[in-house]
């Protein structure tokens, strides 16, 4: 990790230089495209930021920004109170299928889940009652009450994105923890996590945002109102540094373990719940608990990321990770129109950065490793490997890809990740003292196609493999 930073607009980079000069190009180029006032980013891999730059026009203190320089995070605050509320479940006070109101009773939508809230399915509106609230300021939490919001949707019946839903689990994370939620995420997240620089207001140096005029070189600072009880849906200041900390651990591709929340948590987290339905436009997002996941196309090549994006007036910002590789990178600019989002810096982050982190994590045992290679499904080849504690199975192009981890009885692992096997369980079949087939979620896979050594499940040809 790096302590300190270098002098304004020079970005700094604990290795690849090189690389550090192709992302800084990306920046320069990305902020006069879209005439930002100031764009600041970030990548990291491996637990660590590999680099950091800023561009832009002189603050208010006379220098260009800084990547030390805080922005506005907009909704990526929202990925933040979702870590709070696991945390409720993860100390047993709540759990992801209550009804908010048996917590909240006051709350718009009170029969509605948890998880409902936290995936946006809970069939609240997007906005509070009331003029712009991200301009004009939020509404305390009795004014979010009196204000008999309607009912969109049945609970779990729809994806509709709603700030108030996220006022809505503030409010719970504030009354079982019995103090603000932004003091809970300090206390409970961003210390742990050595998120220095996040904050309800800044903590350090920090840009203006602004209004830039469609048609001309003009701008319109904009206000920086009190957002009150709606805060939890978009309030935070933060540098790329800091979101893309966040965003490795989110991804359990960092280096800090089970700090704030346990690797199944955050999986869980990840894990996409409801399909983002916009008309016109392929599938290609949904909505986990307080995440964004993505399939992303990079370089030709599929990739689920995993994040969110945020906007309030004069801020947008775009946090992105890479939930094979962990590579993430966080963008913030100074501009209500925006800059656009992280996919190409993730791209040129993924394309230039040289070969892929070692996975995470300890080796598979002696047993785990003997069970490596060549498999086949029926006529189907498939390859088991290790990476890092794991045992990946995919088959030929990808098919049916899971990870497994270790499972409770010795000699199984669980299918881990969003697949055909999750939650699934992956064992060895021995005859002879030797290894034979696996058994995959009752499925059979055999070291060459329907093995005569292995008792297939319905039997072999007696003809065995023949010319027809």
């Amino acid at each position: 990790m790096v302590a300190a930073l270098p002098a304004p607009g020079t970005g700094y980079l604990l290795r690849m230089n090189e690389l550090g000069d192709v992302l800084t190009g990306w920046l320069e180029r990305t902020r006069a495209a879209g005439r930002v006032p100031a764009l600041s980013a970030a990548a990291a891999r491996g637990g660590d930021v590999v680099w950091a730059d800023a561009v832009g026009t002189p603050t208010a203190s006379g220098g260009g920004p800084t990547p030390e320089h805080a922005f506005r995070i907009g909704s990526v605050t929202k990925t933040m109170v979702a870590v709070a509320v696991l945390r409720l479940v993860e100390d047993g006070e709540i759990t992801l299928h209550d009804p908010v109101g048996a917590h909240v009773p006051d709350a718009p939508a009170a029969d509605a889940t948890v998880a409902e809230l936290l995936s946006h399915s809970a069939g609240l509106p997007a906005e509070p009652a009331g003029p712009w609230w991200e301009r004009a300021g939020g509404s305390t939490w009795a004014q979010i009450v009196a204000s008999g919001l309607p009912r969109l949707a049945a609970p779990g019946t729809r994806y509709h994105y709603s700030n108030v839903g996220y006022a809505v689990l503030g409010r719970l994370v504030e009354d079982v923890r019995g103090r603000a939620w932004d003091e809970v995420l300090r206390d409970e997240v961003w210390t742990p996590l050595g998120m220095t620089s996040t904050g309800r207001v800044p903590v350090g140096p920090h840009v203006t945002g602004y209004a830039v005029h469609p048609h001309a070189d003009l701008v319109h600072a904009e206000p920086v109102p009190a957002y009150l009880a709606m805060g939890p849906a978009g309030e935070l200041w933060s540098t790329p540094s800091d979101l893309v900390r966040f965003g490795m651990w989110l991804a359990c591709h960092d280096t800090l373990g089970d700090v704030v929340l346990p690797a199944a948590a955050r999986r869980l987290m990840t894990t996409p719940r409801v399909v983002v339905d916009e008309p016109g436009a392929a599938w290609t997002g949904a909505y986990g608990l307080g995440v964004r996941v993505r399939k992303d196309l990079l370089d030709g090549e599929v990739v689920r990321t995993v994040g969110h994006s945020g906007s309030v007036p004069g801020f947008t910002a775009d946090l992105r990770v890479d939930l094979r590789t962990g590579d993430a990178v966080a963008v913030v600019g100074s501009s209500t129109a925006g800059f656009g989002d992280g996919t190409r810096l993730l791209a040129a982050w993924r394309s230039a950065r040289g070969p892929l982190p070692e996975p995470v994590g300890s080796a598979p045992d002696g047993a785990g490793v003997r069970l490596t290679g060549d498999w086949y499904w029926g006529p189907s080849p498939y390859t088991l490997r290790a990476a890092g504690d794991r045992l990946v199975l995919a088959g030929a192009g990808g098919g049916r890809g899971t990870e497994f981890v270790p499972g409770d009885e010795p000699g199984t692992w669980v299918g881990a990740t969003a697949g055909y096997w999750y939650g699934e369980t992956l064992r060895a079949v021995e005859a002879a003292g030797r290894v034979v087939a696996l058994d995959v979620g009752t499925f059979c896979l055999t070291r060459t196609p329907y093995a005569k050594d292995a008792d297939v499940p319905g039997g072999h040809d007696p003809a065995g493999w023949h010319v027809l």
